[in-house]
């Protein structure tokens, strides 16, 4: 059998290249972002995209009726030519007609439109906006076949083990049908296992696994595990004598939720520590010591807080507090300017660090960290500075000795290692230039597939949290009545926590999912659409999992959200009520706020004390009018967010530099 692929019929217009290419240029498309100065706005990049799709139609017409066996000898030629050197982006129409028949025989769905300009953006190395529930794992998989044709390896990232397994698993088979292997990384993984994993053509792995196997493989190249073989040597998979990396350079990566990785957990460092121990008694005394003078401490008299710097500073009288309050002597004993640090992070501790918020004491008594991005509890995570100490002496958990770093590297340094990057979110767009200054990538906005007929209400302003808590239930209340079910989003663990209560006081059956509570998430989030199911959650950012409406809630008005705080970023509250009215599906979402919400801080302390005394004052003024304040308080957090996280990556850079003029590794400490 010829393995020719068929000609077109002689009636039909023949396929022409997707886009004629330049030498660092495709007809206005950058071949690498990373060193493009210019580009079209995203309307143009859409325009383009949309363009491809006849042509990617016209091959999926060729292959319809092709066996399987015939769809797997096409894949191995078009392998076989990326190989070759040949242009991928003249392949891409024939690679996604091919991966869309592949779609439609596994899966038995057909990929929309929508879907295929989006995988045809990020095929060109950029960022889409694709809304809640329009399907990103399908978008992403034409892109990820494409490339991984070249046989370097593709890396598609999402935000847990869970989605990163089910993804694999879902959409696997339709790689597999054209012949490319897949394969999935977990935490915890024997090192054989990961060698296989990334030996795949396609690896799925979450964000900070890639960024850890990164460090790894760096640490062993620096400490003599591969003294004959230079960082650039061929890789070999671990497998090789001279090699023991697991992972190959990176190549094209592709990121789920792009919005948390790249700008919520931009800052944050992915470090490689040395192993904790629990501290000696006498290595407990300075944290304790410093924990009960921060008790004593006033606001305002012996520290003040600089809520833009997000900094605790002692004045005169709470240095002069600390010198003569018996500072700890002996073997574990500090000069007087760490004593006055220890201070400070004690009152970072109480006055920053809120518990069931920021943290949570599990069931063995240790601190916790929890995502603010995506409310999920963070067990490896410490931070940094001798804060996570001050927190356990706060909490009177067990103290752990701060370790020191092997190795570290933020997630914004490490995605942009990569030689090929795009990524995807429903939320992506408000940081439009952040991610174009960042990250050298444009983004594109993708309509959704049917038009949206969510229901989006005025927020509304109670005076204290207690009479928000209040209208929630009586408004759940109204909803399940309707026989509509109910999402009630919150802030934080503790949040979740209140609204719980006064739902079992009022008779309202009820799910909870947060940090504490998060066994079977998945199976929770995709039974919140059923009639007469009311769930409450933290942040729903990265949930990752579709909520169908049950029988009969469409035609009732479908899912109802409701959010119980504003978040520091508006993406957040789009992902919220981004919930609702799904793929056309009728729903609605409100924001139900109140004057002693967390968020107010962003106008000053001063300000937010004010509306806080003018709240539990009462009275009966019209309290929506307040409702500005909340959005002008979010644009100020946001920006100071903004500008912590453009001072990082100037000082990344600044200090990258300088390691690599005095021949260190900027990666291993």
């Amino acid at each position: 059998m010829s393995t020719a692929a068929p000609s077109a019929p002689e009636h039909a217009e023949p396929p022409p290249r997707v886009i004629e290419s330049t030498p660092g240029r495709l007809g206005g498309w950058s071949r690498n972002a990373a060193v493009s100065r210019v580009g079209p706005p995203w309307h143009s990049r859409l325009s383009r995209a949309a363009l491809v799709i006849p042509k990617v139609r016209h091959f999926e017409k060729e292959y319809r009726d092709l066996p399987d066996e015939r769809l797997t000898e096409i894949s191995m030629e078009l392998r076989g030519k990326a190989r070759g050197k040949w242009d991928l982006d003249a392949m891409l129409p024939q690679a996604f007609g091919l991966v869309s028949v592949a779609i439609q025989r596994v899966l038995r769905i057909r990929p929309f439109d929508v879907q295929l300009a989006a995988g045809t953006v990020m095929h060109f190395g950029g960022l889409v906006e694709l809304a809640t529930g329009e399907g990103k794992t399908v978008s992403a998989s034409a892109p990820a076949y494409l490339n991984a044709l070249s046989g370097k390896g593709v890396h598609v990232t999402t935000v847990n083990d869970y989605l990163a397994k089910r993804d694999a698993e879902w959409i696997g088979p339709v790689y597999k049908k054209l012949g490319l292997t897949v394969g999935v990384l977990q935490q915890k993984m024997e090192e054989p296992d990961k060698i296989a994993a990334y030996k795949a053509d396609i690896t799925y792995g979450t964000a900070a696994e890639f960024g850890f196997d990164f460090l790894r493989d760096r640490l062993k190249l620096r400490g003599g595990q591969a003294q004959a073989a230079p960082f650039w040597a061929a890789w070999t998979g671990g497998g090789g004598r001279l090699d023991p990396r697991v992972q190959r350079p990176l190549h094209y990566a592709i990121v789920d939720e792009a919005d948390s990785i790249f700008i919520d957990e931009a800052k944050t460092p992915l470090i490689i520590a040395n192993p904790t121990r629990l501290a000696e008694p006498e290595e407990q005394v300075v944290f304790k010591w410093a924990d009960a003078l921060a008790r004593k401490m006033k606001r305002d008299e012996h520290f003040l807080m600089n809520a833009k710097k997000d900094k605790v500073e002692l004045t005169d009288a709470g240095k002069h507090l600390v010198r003569y309050s018996s500072p700890p002597t002996g073997k574990h004993a500090k000069a007087m300017d760490k004593l006055l640090e220890a201070v400070e992070r004690g009152l970072h501790a109480h006055y920053r660090f809120t518990r069931d918020h920021h943290y949570l004491v599990n069931a063995e008594g240790k601190v916790v960290i929890i995502d603010e991005g995506t409310g999920r509890p963070m067990p490896d995570r410490h931070w940094r500075d001798g804060l996570h100490q001050a927190v356990e002496a706060k909490e009177g958990a067990p103290i752990n000795v701060a370790s020191s770093h092997a190795a570290q590297v933020t997630f914004q340094n490490f995605y942009r290692l990569y030689d090929k990057l795009a990524g995807m979110s429903g939320t992506l767009m408000p940081n439009f230039w952040e991610l174009r200054k960042v990250y050298r990538r444009w983004t594109t906005r993708v309509p959704t597939n049917k038009p949206s007929r969510r229901e989006v209400m005025p927020d509304a302003v109670f005076p204290t949290e207690a009479a928000k808590f209040g209208a929630v239930v009586a408004a759940t209340q109204e909803m399940l009545r309707a026989g509509r079910p109910v999402l009630i989003g919150t802030r934080t663990v503790d949040a979740s926590k209140k609204i719980s209560a006064q739902l079992t006081a009022a008779g309202v059956t009820h799910q909870v999912l947060n940090a504490e509570q998060n066994v079977s998430e998945a199976e929770v989030i995709a039974r919140a659409g059923q009639p007469g199911t009311v769930t409450v959650a933290t942040n729903m950012a990265g949930r990752g999992t579709d909520i169908k409406l049950g029988p009969g809630v469409a035609e009732a008005g479908g899912l109802h959200v409701i959010g119980t705080e504003r978040h520091e970023a508006a993406r957040i509250d789009r992902q919220l009520s981004g919930r609702a009215g799904r793929q056309g599906d009728p729903g609605s979402a409100q924001f139900m706020l109140s004057l002693e919400d967390q968020l107010l801080e962003g106008l000053g302390v001063a300000k937010m004390r004010e509306l806080v005394e003018l709240g539990r004052t009462g009275g009966t003024r019209d309290w929506n009018a307040f409702a500005p304040l909340f959005l002008l308080a979010q644009r100020r957090l946001e920006a100071r967010h903004y500008r912590q996280r453009l001072d990082l990556m100037n000082y990344d850079k600044q200090r990258q530099e300088m390691l690599q003029d005095l021949g260190a590794d900027p990666y291993v400490d």
